[in-house]
Protein backbone atom coordinates (compact mmCIF):
# COMPACT_ATOMS: atom_id res chain seq x y z
CA UNK A 1 0.00 0.00 0.00
CA UNK A 2 1.25 3.68 -0.66
CA UNK A 3 2.87 5.32 2.07
CA UNK A 4 0.52 8.22 3.76
CA UNK A 5 3.23 10.54 4.62
CA UNK A 6 4.28 11.03 1.50
CA UNK A 7 2.90 13.52 -0.97
CA UNK A 8 1.37 11.78 -4.31
CA UNK A 9 3.18 12.79 -7.28
CA UNK A 10 1.15 13.71 -9.80
CA UNK A 11 1.53 14.10 -13.83
CA UNK A 12 -0.20 17.53 -15.44
CA UNK A 13 -1.36 17.19 -19.44
CA UNK A 14 -2.95 19.53 -21.22
CA UNK A 15 -3.07 22.07 -18.93
CA UNK A 16 -2.92 26.03 -20.15
CA UNK A 17 -0.58 28.43 -18.43
CA UNK A 18 -3.94 29.81 -16.63
CA UNK A 19 -5.08 26.23 -15.30
CA UNK A 20 -1.43 25.40 -14.56
CA UNK A 21 -1.13 28.52 -12.42
CA UNK A 22 -4.21 27.50 -10.38
CA UNK A 23 -2.79 23.80 -9.35
CA UNK A 24 0.22 25.19 -8.55
CA UNK A 25 -1.68 27.82 -6.10
CA UNK A 26 -3.71 24.39 -4.69
CA UNK A 27 -0.44 22.11 -4.66
CA UNK A 28 1.69 24.55 -2.75
CA UNK A 29 -1.46 26.17 -0.83
CA UNK A 30 -4.16 24.23 0.77
CA UNK A 31 -3.06 20.67 -0.69
CA UNK A 32 0.67 21.08 0.30
CA UNK A 33 2.31 18.11 1.97
CA UNK A 34 -0.26 15.86 0.26
CA UNK A 35 0.31 16.29 -3.37
CA UNK A 36 3.69 17.32 -5.72
CA UNK A 37 3.28 18.34 -9.63
CA UNK A 38 5.80 16.05 -11.50
CA UNK A 39 7.21 16.46 -15.33
CA UNK A 40 6.97 13.36 -16.27
CA UNK A 41 3.95 10.12 -16.51
CA UNK A 42 7.23 7.87 -15.39
CA UNK A 43 7.85 10.12 -11.63
CA UNK A 44 3.99 10.04 -11.28
CA UNK A 45 1.04 7.38 -9.06
CA UNK A 46 -1.47 9.57 -10.66
CA UNK A 47 -2.95 12.56 -13.21
CA UNK A 48 -4.53 15.27 -14.15
CA UNK A 49 -6.10 15.10 -17.80
CA UNK A 50 -7.25 18.12 -19.48
CA UNK A 51 -9.56 17.05 -22.07
CA UNK A 52 -10.53 20.73 -23.87
CA UNK A 53 -7.10 21.09 -25.22
CA UNK A 54 -6.28 20.95 -28.61
CA UNK A 55 -6.46 17.98 -29.90
CA UNK A 56 -7.60 17.03 -26.58
CA UNK A 57 -9.32 13.61 -27.28
CA UNK A 58 -6.72 12.13 -29.48
CA UNK A 59 -4.07 12.73 -26.75
CA UNK A 60 -6.47 11.03 -24.33
CA UNK A 61 -6.49 7.85 -26.58
CA UNK A 62 -2.82 7.76 -26.56
CA UNK A 63 -2.56 8.69 -22.83
CA UNK A 64 -5.03 5.72 -22.10
CA UNK A 65 -3.52 3.18 -24.22
CA UNK A 66 0.17 3.73 -22.66
CA UNK A 67 -0.86 4.29 -18.80
CA UNK A 68 -4.31 2.82 -18.09
CA UNK A 69 -2.63 2.24 -14.90
CA UNK A 70 -2.94 5.50 -13.83
CA UNK A 71 -5.53 6.83 -11.20
CA UNK A 72 -6.65 9.53 -13.52
CA UNK A 73 -8.32 13.08 -12.47
CA UNK A 74 -10.21 14.83 -15.77
CA UNK A 75 -11.25 18.37 -16.21
CA UNK A 76 -13.12 19.31 -18.98
CA UNK A 77 -16.36 21.68 -19.65
CA UNK A 78 -18.72 18.87 -20.12
CA UNK A 79 -19.49 16.30 -17.71
CA UNK A 80 -17.40 12.68 -18.70
CA UNK A 81 -18.33 9.63 -16.82
CA UNK A 82 -15.21 6.98 -18.03
CA UNK A 83 -14.22 4.18 -16.01
CA UNK A 84 -11.09 4.26 -13.72
CA UNK A 85 -11.03 8.59 -13.55
CA UNK A 86 -12.40 11.14 -11.31
CA UNK A 87 -14.15 13.75 -13.48
CA UNK A 88 -13.73 18.01 -12.37
CA UNK A 89 -16.31 19.92 -14.33
CA UNK A 90 -14.62 24.00 -15.19
CA UNK A 91 -14.61 26.26 -14.45
CA UNK A 92 -12.39 24.91 -11.64
CA UNK A 93 -13.43 25.08 -8.30
CA UNK A 94 -10.69 24.86 -5.52
CA UNK A 95 -13.08 23.02 -3.37
CA UNK A 96 -14.15 20.79 -5.74
CA UNK A 97 -10.23 20.32 -6.92
CA UNK A 98 -9.56 19.54 -3.25
CA UNK A 99 -12.17 16.70 -3.09
CA UNK A 100 -11.53 14.99 -6.55
CA UNK A 101 -7.33 14.76 -5.38
CA UNK A 102 -8.77 12.91 -1.80
CA UNK A 103 -10.83 10.25 -4.01
CA UNK A 104 -7.81 9.70 -5.31
CA UNK A 105 -5.44 9.92 -2.72
CA UNK A 106 -7.81 7.32 -0.97
CA UNK A 107 -8.22 5.17 -4.09
CA UNK A 108 -4.42 4.80 -3.73
CA UNK A 109 -4.07 3.93 0.19
CA UNK A 110 -6.79 1.40 0.04
CA UNK A 111 -5.65 -0.88 -2.79
CA UNK A 112 -2.33 -2.33 -3.58
CA UNK A 113 -0.82 -1.31 -6.27
CA UNK A 114 -1.42 -4.12 -8.13
CA UNK A 115 -5.54 -4.02 -7.38
CA UNK A 116 -5.33 -0.53 -8.89
CA UNK A 117 -3.28 -1.54 -11.94
CA UNK A 118 -6.01 -4.46 -12.56
CA UNK A 119 -9.24 -2.41 -11.59
CA UNK A 120 -8.01 0.69 -14.23
CA UNK A 121 -6.12 -1.33 -16.76
CA UNK A 122 -7.81 -1.39 -20.08
CA UNK A 123 -5.35 -4.55 -20.90
CA UNK A 124 -7.28 -6.80 -18.27
CA UNK A 125 -10.20 -6.60 -21.13
CA UNK A 126 -13.14 -7.66 -19.04
CA UNK A 127 -15.58 -5.33 -17.94
CA UNK A 128 -16.62 -7.08 -14.94
CA UNK A 129 -12.87 -6.56 -13.42
CA UNK A 130 -14.16 -2.22 -13.75
CA UNK A 131 -17.06 -2.94 -12.24
CA UNK A 132 -15.54 -3.18 -8.39
CA UNK A 133 -13.99 -0.14 -8.97
CA UNK A 134 -16.55 2.12 -10.91
CA UNK A 135 -18.90 0.65 -8.23
CA UNK A 136 -16.77 2.25 -5.09
CA UNK A 137 -16.49 5.47 -7.38
CA UNK A 138 -19.84 5.62 -7.57
CA UNK A 139 -20.27 5.14 -3.90
CA UNK A 140 -17.91 7.21 -2.87
CA UNK A 141 -19.46 10.19 -5.61
CA UNK A 142 -22.81 9.81 -3.29
CA UNK A 143 -21.35 9.62 0.27
CA UNK A 144 -19.03 12.80 -0.80
CA UNK A 145 -21.94 14.78 -2.18
CA UNK A 146 -24.10 13.73 0.84
CA UNK A 147 -21.37 15.09 3.12
CA UNK A 148 -20.02 17.71 0.92
CA UNK A 149 -21.08 20.99 2.87
CA UNK A 150 -19.72 19.85 5.78
CA UNK A 151 -16.42 18.70 4.56
CA UNK A 152 -16.95 22.46 2.49
CA UNK A 153 -16.29 24.32 6.62
CA UNK A 154 -15.04 21.11 8.15
CA UNK A 155 -12.53 19.60 6.25
CA UNK A 156 -11.04 15.97 6.44
CA UNK A 157 -7.98 16.17 9.26
CA UNK A 158 -8.11 13.28 11.61
CA UNK A 159 -7.84 13.42 15.28
CA UNK A 160 -3.82 14.34 15.78
CA UNK A 161 -1.84 13.33 18.93
CA UNK A 162 -1.65 16.48 20.94
CA UNK A 163 1.49 14.75 22.02
CA UNK A 164 3.58 14.31 18.91
CA UNK A 165 4.62 17.92 17.71
CA UNK A 166 4.77 16.67 14.28
CA UNK A 167 0.66 15.75 14.37
CA UNK A 168 -0.05 19.12 16.27
CA UNK A 169 1.80 20.78 13.62
CA UNK A 170 -0.90 19.54 10.74
CA UNK A 171 -3.81 21.29 12.91
CA UNK A 172 -2.44 24.91 13.03
CA UNK A 173 -2.49 27.60 9.86
CA UNK A 174 -2.13 31.53 9.92
CA UNK A 175 -5.18 33.42 9.57
CA UNK A 176 -2.93 36.40 8.53
CA UNK A 177 -1.92 34.81 4.87
CA UNK A 178 -5.68 34.55 3.90
CA UNK A 179 -8.20 36.03 3.39
CA UNK A 180 -9.73 35.74 6.53
CA UNK A 181 -6.73 37.43 8.40
CA UNK A 182 -7.28 40.60 6.16
CA UNK A 183 -10.97 40.82 6.77
CA UNK A 184 -10.48 40.23 10.78
CA UNK A 185 -8.13 43.00 10.47
CA UNK A 186 -10.85 45.16 8.32
CA UNK A 187 -13.49 44.02 11.08
CA UNK A 188 -11.65 45.43 13.76
CA UNK A 189 -10.73 48.74 12.55
CA UNK A 190 -13.80 49.10 10.76
CA UNK A 191 -15.33 48.89 15.21
CA UNK A 192 -13.74 51.90 15.27
CA UNK A 193 -15.31 54.00 13.30
CA UNK A 194 -18.12 56.83 14.17
CA UNK A 195 -19.61 56.54 10.58
CA UNK A 196 -19.36 55.38 7.40
CA UNK A 197 -17.33 52.23 6.42
CA UNK A 198 -13.94 50.63 5.02
CA UNK A 199 -13.89 49.74 1.54
CA UNK A 200 -11.38 46.55 0.34
CA UNK A 201 -9.56 47.36 -2.97
CA UNK A 202 -8.65 44.49 -4.52
CA UNK A 203 -10.91 41.88 -4.99
CA UNK A 204 -13.68 40.33 -8.30
CA UNK A 205 -15.67 43.05 -6.47
CA UNK A 206 -15.54 46.00 -4.44
CA UNK A 207 -16.33 45.21 -0.55
CA UNK A 208 -17.91 47.76 1.88
CA UNK A 209 -17.75 46.93 5.57
CA UNK A 210 -20.43 48.46 7.74
CA UNK A 211 -19.65 46.90 11.20
CA UNK A 212 -22.02 48.80 13.59
CA UNK A 213 -25.13 47.36 10.77
CA UNK A 214 -23.36 43.97 10.57
CA UNK A 215 -23.34 44.50 7.30
CA UNK A 216 -21.33 44.11 4.08
CA UNK A 217 -21.53 45.35 0.92
CA UNK A 218 -20.87 43.32 -1.91
CA UNK A 219 -21.44 43.27 -5.74
CA UNK A 220 -24.60 41.40 -7.02
CA UNK A 221 -22.49 39.08 -8.96
CA UNK A 222 -20.38 38.11 -6.47
CA UNK A 223 -21.47 34.34 -5.57
CA UNK A 224 -20.12 32.16 -2.67
CA UNK A 225 -17.85 29.77 -4.40
CA UNK A 226 -15.96 33.26 -5.79
CA UNK A 227 -15.79 33.77 -2.02
CA UNK A 228 -14.49 30.04 -1.30
CA UNK A 229 -11.81 30.15 -3.75
CA UNK A 230 -10.38 33.18 -2.47
CA UNK A 231 -10.61 31.93 1.08
CA UNK A 232 -8.73 28.39 0.35
CA UNK A 233 -5.78 30.50 -1.58
CA UNK A 234 -2.99 32.33 0.15
CA UNK A 235 -3.43 35.66 -0.20
CA UNK A 236 -1.88 37.89 -2.03
CA UNK A 237 -1.59 41.37 0.07
CA UNK A 238 -0.33 43.57 -2.41
CA UNK A 239 -3.26 43.35 -4.15
CA UNK A 240 -5.59 44.44 -1.08
CA UNK A 241 -6.14 47.76 0.21
CA UNK A 242 -8.00 49.58 2.86
CA UNK A 243 -10.07 53.04 2.06
CA UNK A 244 -12.27 54.34 5.21
CA UNK A 245 -15.14 56.00 3.96
CA UNK A 246 -17.41 58.63 4.91
CA UNK A 247 -21.32 57.91 5.01
CA UNK A 248 -21.70 59.55 1.99
CA UNK A 249 -18.93 58.05 0.10
CA UNK A 250 -20.31 54.80 1.04
CA UNK A 251 -23.93 55.84 -0.17
CA UNK A 252 -21.79 57.21 -3.63
CA UNK A 253 -20.68 53.76 -3.84
CA UNK A 254 -24.64 51.74 -3.26
CA UNK A 255 -26.01 54.53 -6.26
CA UNK A 256 -23.09 54.19 -8.57
CA UNK A 257 -21.90 50.18 -8.25
CA UNK A 258 -25.20 47.89 -8.18
CA UNK A 259 -24.19 46.47 -4.47
CA UNK A 260 -26.12 44.19 -2.31
CA UNK A 261 -26.00 43.87 1.51
CA UNK A 262 -25.24 40.26 3.45
CA UNK A 263 -24.95 39.66 7.17
CA UNK A 264 -21.44 40.48 7.92
CA UNK A 265 -21.22 38.02 10.77
CA UNK A 266 -22.66 34.81 8.61
CA UNK A 267 -19.88 36.54 6.10
CA UNK A 268 -17.06 36.32 8.25
CA UNK A 269 -18.48 33.34 10.07
CA UNK A 270 -18.36 31.41 6.68
CA UNK A 271 -14.89 32.34 5.42
CA UNK A 272 -13.27 31.48 8.79
CA UNK A 273 -14.71 28.02 8.36
CA UNK A 274 -13.96 27.57 4.68
CA UNK A 275 -10.08 28.78 5.70
CA UNK A 276 -9.79 26.60 8.64
CA UNK A 277 -11.29 23.09 7.39
CA UNK A 278 -11.33 22.19 11.12
CA UNK A 279 -8.33 23.53 12.23
CA UNK A 280 -7.33 26.28 14.32
CA UNK A 281 -5.11 29.30 14.35
CA UNK A 282 -1.23 29.04 15.00
CA UNK A 283 -0.40 29.86 18.62
CA UNK A 284 -3.63 28.59 20.05
CA UNK A 285 -3.07 26.59 23.22
CA UNK A 286 -4.88 23.56 23.41
CA UNK A 287 -5.02 22.91 27.01
CA UNK A 288 -6.56 26.31 28.08
CA UNK A 289 -10.21 26.88 28.58
CA UNK A 290 -12.03 28.73 26.12
CA UNK A 291 -14.85 31.53 26.84
CA UNK A 292 -17.72 31.45 24.48
CA UNK A 293 -19.50 34.96 25.52
CA UNK A 294 -22.27 34.15 24.76
CA UNK A 295 -24.31 32.16 21.84
CA UNK A 296 -23.63 32.35 18.04
CA UNK A 297 -26.70 33.46 16.44
CA UNK A 298 -27.59 30.05 14.65
CA UNK A 299 -30.94 31.71 12.79
CA UNK A 300 -28.09 33.84 10.36
CA UNK A 301 -25.07 31.09 10.72
CA UNK A 302 -23.87 27.79 9.25
CA UNK A 303 -24.29 25.33 11.85
CA UNK A 304 -21.45 23.04 11.66
CA UNK A 305 -21.43 19.72 13.47
CA UNK A 306 -22.11 19.39 17.05
CA UNK A 307 -22.04 23.46 17.01
CA UNK A 308 -25.31 23.62 19.48
CA UNK A 309 -23.80 20.91 22.28
CA UNK A 310 -20.02 22.74 21.63
CA UNK A 311 -22.11 25.95 22.63
CA UNK A 312 -23.85 24.29 25.78
CA UNK A 313 -20.89 23.21 27.04
CA UNK A 314 -18.66 26.59 26.95
CA UNK A 315 -21.63 28.39 28.17
CA UNK A 316 -21.83 26.40 31.06
CA UNK A 317 -18.48 25.78 31.81
CA UNK A 318 -15.23 27.34 29.72
CA UNK A 319 -13.52 24.25 28.20
CA UNK A 320 -9.91 23.64 26.43
CA UNK A 321 -10.66 22.28 22.69
CA UNK A 322 -8.87 18.84 23.78
CA UNK A 323 -11.21 18.55 26.70
CA UNK A 324 -14.28 19.45 24.64
CA UNK A 325 -13.43 16.59 22.40
CA UNK A 326 -13.33 14.30 24.97
CA UNK A 327 -16.65 14.91 26.95
CA UNK A 328 -18.76 15.08 23.71
CA UNK A 329 -16.87 12.41 22.39
CA UNK A 330 -16.96 14.03 18.92
CA UNK A 331 -14.25 14.29 16.22
CA UNK A 332 -11.54 17.00 16.61
CA UNK A 333 -11.80 18.72 13.00
CA UNK A 334 -15.65 19.96 14.16
CA UNK A 335 -14.38 21.40 17.96
CA UNK A 336 -11.48 23.57 15.47
CA UNK A 337 -14.10 24.34 13.42
CA UNK A 338 -16.67 25.94 15.54
CA UNK A 339 -13.68 27.84 17.69
CA UNK A 340 -12.23 29.24 14.03
CA UNK A 341 -15.53 30.54 13.44
CA UNK A 342 -16.56 32.09 17.12
CA UNK A 343 -12.89 33.64 17.48
CA UNK A 344 -13.61 35.22 13.82
CA UNK A 345 -16.80 36.89 15.37
CA UNK A 346 -14.97 37.87 18.28
CA UNK A 347 -17.45 35.51 20.17
CA UNK A 348 -14.76 32.77 21.53
CA UNK A 349 -11.59 33.88 23.03
CA UNK A 350 -8.55 31.58 24.99
CA UNK A 351 -8.75 32.29 27.96
CA UNK A 352 -5.41 33.15 29.69
CA UNK A 353 -6.23 34.45 33.08
CA UNK A 354 -5.20 32.85 36.28
CA UNK A 355 -6.97 29.41 37.42
CA UNK A 356 -7.69 31.57 40.60
CA UNK A 357 -10.90 32.23 38.95
CA UNK A 358 -11.43 28.48 38.44
CA UNK A 359 -11.18 27.71 42.42
CA UNK A 360 -13.10 30.91 43.35
CA UNK A 361 -16.07 29.09 41.05
CA UNK A 362 -15.80 25.45 42.36
CA UNK A 363 -18.59 25.48 44.78
CA UNK A 364 -20.98 26.19 41.79
CA UNK A 365 -19.48 23.36 39.47
CA UNK A 366 -22.15 21.07 40.36
CA UNK A 367 -24.47 23.46 39.77
CA UNK A 368 -23.36 24.39 35.88
CA UNK A 369 -22.45 20.99 35.38
CA UNK A 370 -26.52 19.74 35.73
CA UNK A 371 -27.56 22.53 33.96
CA UNK A 372 -25.04 21.92 30.94
CA UNK A 373 -26.15 17.86 31.29
CA UNK A 374 -29.80 19.18 30.88
CA UNK A 375 -28.60 21.02 28.04
CA UNK A 376 -27.55 18.53 26.50
CA UNK A 377 -30.32 16.30 26.70
CA UNK A 378 -32.17 18.79 24.97
CA UNK A 379 -30.11 19.41 22.30
CA UNK A 380 -29.48 15.50 21.37
CA UNK A 381 -33.24 15.20 21.09
CA UNK A 382 -33.36 18.30 18.50
CA UNK A 383 -30.14 16.99 16.73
Amino acid sequence: MMKSNKPIPFAAIGMDKQTLRILEMVFNGPGKGDYILVETLKEAQACIFDLDCLNGMNLWKDYRNQNSHLPTLIFSLNDKDIAGTVYVKKPIEIEQLLKALSKIKRLLKEQPLEKTLQAVSGKSGSSERLAPRNAQLATDMAIEKEEEAIHQFCGYTQDINPDNPEDVKKIYYDPSQYLQGFFEKSFVIAQQLDGGGILIEGLYTPMILLQKQNIILCGNEFRNHQLRTMALLPLSKNRLRLVTLSETEVEEHKRTEHLVARPLDEFLWRVALWTSRGRIAKGTDLSKKIVLLHWPNFTRLVVTPYALRISALWIAQPHSLLETTKILNIPQRYVFSFFSAASALQLAFVDRRTEQRSSQSTPSNNTKHGLFKRLLARLRHQE
